[in-house]
């Protein structure tokens, strides 16, 4: 019998309640589509009482904000961002794992200790999430100087599959967001910090590599670092007084005593100055103690000692997957010709901020429904006495629904009636458009692309915008305007990987093989989550130009991300020149 009690929330469906925080409620959901499409993810809503706190609504945003710049395989993806019921939310990746603190404690009831291998192995995938977060540049190129703020075992998911994610940017921080923290107003777990910040002093990217240090230590040695009572640890950590590795465990190689002295210590200066570096050495000790940590071995440890935890989800998910919903099958989704359609969720989508959110500068993105046209005569005189601010609200309210036939005809009503408001009306304008021309996308290409164009005119700087118009001509086959749509993209957005890729593709299909390689290498240099894919398609155009060599290299890189990429795996094959193979 299932348990479950679904409760739709606009395009999702929320299965079941995973865990409440002190600011928000995190829900295991579910993204249906066309043709059976589903997707598990997570959802992460704001707690009802607190809606209306306006610094804790915007520490919500700035972590929706700060994340959604983030494409690493060592950081969780966030896919969608918006308000709906009134309810602020956040949709990101669902991970079958646990966190570093449910490890220990089970690692410790099991006595199934962490090896020193594969404690480097996790701190080593730490380090590289954070260093891709450190270097993280706006639009214009500038350093964001992104800053984690709360690195602790409770943050730290580790996947069944053996990866490391850093989860929650709840109380990160970037040097242009406008909030500062008051020095009397300590934010994160205590015995994870870094003397300064413990302190309420001024903390940079190096505040972030004590607290991994710390993770490091706890690991190792399988003790806290800094015990107590509360005032005791907050004492002791300001002054970084723990008891030395050495004393706690006395056999390891003199690169790890190293490893911890320069990422623990006391005077930032004194530490490593970039995650990169630490990771560096992590590496450089692991090849010193020929360790060769996999993903697979971790993932078997975790199987180990989650085995029946793992079992349960695995009865959890069976049952899930029998939940329906009747209005599914009237939902349409634009189909991306170049990429899966588990890739098309990253643009994002916030239309139920424009009214409280016109401050900021949020991606917007539109899932395509079925249009709910609302016109005549009665629509009229419903609307008639109306003001035009009034229909303005009415139209952000309709657009928050997808019903974007309805919040066009709003949008040009009161742009017709106050010109004055143009501006305002511009931005959801452009939205409503794009929305229109997702269900008009397949069976009207032309009516779609005149109303694509019409949007990013309205809004030239939608990343979206654009992005949905490279992708509708490349269905018209208009390979030149889909060049000149997704270097546009790239151009608003340097970090947006999708646009790389589909610019490697539509240079392959052109046979400009050398211009593929490039986007395709552009991808890989950004690492997003589907890097096995953007290494196979590498290889392929490497192999079409001759690269045999760095072809075979690329998609054995492909399958060390990623070893189930069967496509990876014939190709690789076939090039090696296998017993049965051709070449």
């Amino acid at each position: 019998m299932i348990v479950f009690q679904p409760i739709r929330f606009g395009k999702y469906l929320l299965l079941d309640k995973i865990a409440v925080g002190g600011m928000a409620e995190l829900y295991r959901a579910k993204l249906t589509g066309a043709q059976g499409f589903e997707k598990l993810i997570a959802i992460k809503k704001i707690l009802p009482h607190l809606t209306t706190d306006e610094a804790l609504v915007n520490s919500f945003i700035d972590e929706a904000k700060l994340a959604a710049l983030l494409h690493h395989q060592n950081i969780v993806q966030i896919y969608d961002f918006g308000s709906m019921e009134g309810s602020y939310f956040i949709a990101m990746e669902h991970l079958f794992g646990k966190d570093l603190r449910l490890i220990t404690n089970k690692s410790k009831e099991k006595d199934l200790l962490l090896s020193l291998e594969y404690a480097l192995y996790i701190t080593s995938q730490i380090c590289a999430g954070l260093d891709y977060a450190h270097n993280m540049k706006d639009l214009r190129g500038k350093p964001l100087n992104i800053i984690h703020r709360d690195i602790s075992p409770q943050n730290i998911l580790i996947t069944y599959g053996g990866e490391a994610r850093i989860v929650d940017f709840g109380i990160a921080k970037a040097a242009s967001q406008s909030s500062s923290t008051p020095v009397d107003m300590i934010k994160g777990k205590v015995s994870y910090m870094s003397p300064e910040q413990a302190d309420g002093k001024t903390i940079d990217h190096r505040s972030d590599i004590f607290s991994t240090g710390i993770l490091l230590y706890e690991m190792v040695t399988g003790r806290r670092m800094f015990e107590g009572d509360v005032l005791q640890i907050l004492s002791r950590v300001r002054e970084a007084e723990f008891e030395p590795p050495e004393r706690v465990i006395n056999d390891l190689p003199p690169k790890i005593y190293d490893i911890f002295h320069r990422s623990l210590a006391k005077d930032p200066d004194k530490r490593y100055q970039s995650t990169g570096e630490m990771l560096s050495d992590l590496e450089e000790s692991m090849y010193q103690s020929s360790f060769r940590p996999t993903a697979r071995g971790l993932a078997q440890y975790m199987k180990e000692l989650f085995e029946e935890e793992i079992h349960a989800e695995k009865q959890v998910m069976q049952d899930t997957v029998q939940i329906s919903v009747l209005d599914e099958s009237e939902a349409e989704r634009d189909t991306l010709p170049l990429k899966e359609e588990r890739e098309k969720a990253r643009v994002m989508s916030a239309a139920g901020m424009l009214r409280t959110l016109k401050r900021h500068k949020l991606w917007y993105g539109v899932v395509a429904v079925t249009a709910l046209v609302v016109i005549g005569a009665v629509f009229a005189l419903l609307f008639k006495e109306k003001t035009a601010s009034t229909k303005l609200e009415e139209g952000i309210e309709a657009l928050e629904k997808e019903r974007f036939t309805e919040a066009v005809a709003l949008f040009e009503e009161v742009s017709a009636r106050e010109p004055a408001m143009s501006e305002k009306v511009s931005g959801p304008y452009a939205q409503a458009l794009q929305g229109q021309a997702a269900t008009l996308a397949e069976k009207d290409p032309q009516k779609a692309k005149s109303l694509l164009l019409k949007a990013v005119e309205f809004d030239p700087g939608s990343v979206k915008g654009h992005f949905q118009l490279g992708l509708l001509y490349v269905r018209l086959k208009d390979y030149p305007k889909a060049i000149e749509t997704y270097q546009k993209v790239a151009q608003l957005d340097p970090q947006f990987s999708e646009a790389f890729f589909n610019l490697g593709y539509v240079y392959a299909v052109t046979k400009d093989y050398s211009k593929a390689e490039e986007m395709y290498g552009r991808v890989v240099e950004l690492a997003p989550s589907y890097l096995d894919e953007a290494l196979f398609n590498l290889a392929i155009v490497q192999e079409r130009q001759g690269k045999r060599d760095q072809s075979i290299g690329n998609l054995e890189r492909a399958l060390t991300v990623n070893p189930n990429n069967e496509k990876a795996k014939e190709c690789l094959l076939k090039l090696k020149g296998k017993p049965g193979e051709g070449q």
